[in-house]
C-alpha cells in the first residue's frame, strides 16, 4: 500500500535576492503604500505611486519592473488517488498500480515534479531498470509527455519524475508502481508513504 502526498514549492534562491537561513526577499520596491482587498472568492493586492513599471527588453535581457512584477506565478497538484494497492504477489507476473499527477502552473519558467521523500518499507529496489517477474523487484515506471525517463527506477527520494521550461495546463504524469516477488521471497505486509513535490523551474 503505496500513500502519496503533494506539497508545492518555489525556489529557495534566485540571483540577487536577499535571504537568511529562514527568509527570503527577491525584489523589493520604492512606493507610496498599497493594500490587500478581499470579498468571497476574489482579493486584489495594489500598489501607490510607484515607479518605474512595466516591461522592458532588449535582444538579450527582460526587466520586469514593479512590484506587481514580483509574482513567480502559481502552481497546483492534483492527484487522481492518495494511496495504490499492488494487491496480493505471484512470481508468475508483475504487479501494477497506477496514479495520474496533474500540474498547472502559470511561471514563464515552468516546473518540475519529483519524489521528495519515501518512508516505510518495500521490496528489493530495481536496479536493471526492469521489473520482472520472478525476481524479488519494486520501481516505478513513467508515461507523459514531460517524463524524466523511460525505463522502471527504484522510488526514492530526488527522483525528478517530469519537467518543463514553460507554463503548463493540466500536465499529466502516471506513475506505474510496479513489484514482483521471488519464490523465496518473505511473506508479509509492506506499505510505504511517498512524498511529492512540485515546485516552479528556475
Amino acid at each position: 500500500m503505496l500513500f502519496l502526498v503533494g506539497v508545492f514549492s518555489f525556489p529557495a534562491t534566485s540571483f540577487g535576492v536577499m535571504s537568511s537561513t529562514n527568509y527570503t526577499i527577491f525584489a523589493d520596491s520604492i512606493d507610496a503604500g498599497g493594500v490587500l482587498s478581499a470579498s468571497g472568492s476574489f482579493s486584489l493586492e495594489d500598489t501607490i505611486g510607484e515607479s518605474p513599471v512595466d516591461v522592458a527588453s532588449s535582444s538579450v535581457y527582460q526587466i520586469f519592473g514593479g512590484y506587481q512584477f514580483m509574482d513567480w506565478g502559481s502552481i497546483t497538484l492534483d492527484i487522481s488517488a492518495s494511496s495504490v494497492n499492488l494487491g496480493d504477489l505471484t512470481s508468475a507476473q508483475v504487479s501494477t498500480s497506477s496514479v495520474i499527477l496533474s500540474v498547472n502552473t502559470s511561471a514563464s519558467s515552468g516546473y518540475v515534479l519529483s519524489v521528495g521523500s519515501v518512508s516505510g518499507t518495500s521490496l528489493t529496489a530495481v536496479a536493471d531498470g526492469s521489473v520482472t517477474a520472478g525476481q524479488e523487484e519494486y520501481g516505478v515506471a513513467l508515461s507523459g509527455v514531460d517524463v524524466a525517463f523511460a525505463d522502471d527506477r527504484a522510488v526514492a527520494g530526488g527522483l525528478n519524475l517530469s519537467s518543463s521550461s514553460s507554463p503548463v495546463t493540466a500536465a499529466e504524469t502516471t506513475l506505474i508502481f510496479k513489484a514482483s516477488i521471488a519464490s523465496s521471497t518473505a511473506t508479509g505486509a509492506r506499505s510505504q508513504t511517498v512524498t511529492l513535490n512540485a515546485s516552479t523551474n528556475l
